[in-house]
């Protein structure tokens, strides 16, 4: 869900740090950086931050939106090459923004982007044209990429069961679907559809979190030969991220949540967050699992109830 100003004033300790200078940090933790796994967490928040349309302004300022762009143009690793096209994907929608990454000359590395074996690269990628496209209304200039794709039929079959949810929040949505009919075949979502990652949660991750939300509770620091507990928010965060990002993806809005958290989690435990589609109607509904695999401990499940934003 989007924020406010006035939301972001509240969730803001008098001392804390605020958003614009938040995601500075950011941007200088990932220049400032020479771990990969570093680089791509960084970025894959930032990415993150650009779904929310009030850090627009703030990802533009603080030199996010440049580093995405050098990402796409100069590194050839795709989680790298992931995080930035989803943030671009996600910062379109602003005026601005398109008119800032299209001068940046991005049309150019689409066709390689559109050639990559990673298909949330492709997804991505194509998302970034349907927002251009809304902006321009030149429909041959979709018509051009999705040639490329039809050279690579494995990569349409796979990509056909969710290209028509990237478009979901376009207001040229049937004209679109139009263009890619003879690519992508309607497949709408199904029961059973599956997500799932690995993360391991590090101190520098809780510490961050408890900066954010001012939670800094104990339990989550390093106290002497207790190992620190995990924000039970945080774990929600993660599930949330799978949800709004893969499965079902970005347009999903949450209606209703219910969850438990039947062991604890530490930091330094290796976790799979899984999403799984269980129901398929008007409301789509989810169930989700935080699970430690070498203990076979689950830290945190539940359902979720969910809309898509075409039908808000």
């Amino acid at each position: 869900m989007f924020s406010t100003k006035s939301q972001l004033r509240k969730r803001t300790p008098e001392n804390g740090t605020d958003r614009e200078n938040y995601l500075s940090l950011l941007v200088d933790e990932y220049l400032n950086s020479s771990s990969l796994d570093a680089k791509c967490q960084v970025l894959a928040n930032l990415a993150n931050f650009a779904y929310d349309p009030i850090n627009y302004c703030f990802i533009r300022d603080v030199g996010a939106l440049d580093i995405f762009l050098y990402v796409l143009k100069n590194e050839s690793n795709d989680k790298l090459v992931n995080f930035a096209c989803g943030g671009i994907s996600n910062l379109c929608l602003d005026p601005l923004n398109t008119t800032y990454i299209l001068d940046s000359g991005i049309l150019n590395l689409v066709p390689r982007l559109l050639k990559s074996g990673n298909t949330d690269i492709v997804a991505s990628t194509l998302s970034i044209i349907i927002q251009i496209h809304n902006s321009l209304g030149k429909p041959e200039l979709f018509n051009t990429y999705l040639k490329i794709l039809k050279l690579n039929i494995k990569k349409s079959k796979m990509l056909s069961n969710r290209f028509p949810y990237i478009a979901m929040n376009n207001k040229n949505y049937q004209k679109i679907c139009k263009l890619h009919t003879s690519t992508f075949n309607s497949v709408s979502f199904k029961a059973g559809d599956k997500i799932r990652i690995q993360k391991t949660l590090t101190q520098k991750d809780l510490d961050t979190f408890s900066n954010l939300t001012s939670d800094h509770n104990h339990l989550h620091k390093n106290n002497g030969n207790k190992r620190p507990i995990v924000h039970g928010a945080l774990l929600n965060g993660l599930v949330a991220g799978l949800i709004g990002t893969h499965l079902p993806g970005p347009g999903t809005i949450l209606v209703s949540q219910t969850m438990k958290f039947p062991n604890k989690c530490f930091v330094g435990e290796k976790l799979t967050i899984s999403v799984e589609l269980v129901d398929v109607r008007k409301i789509l509904k989810v169930k989700f699992f935080c699970v430690v695999e070498e203990e076979k401990k689950v830290v945190f499940e539940g359902e979720a109830k969910l809309i898509l934003a075409k039908d808000c």
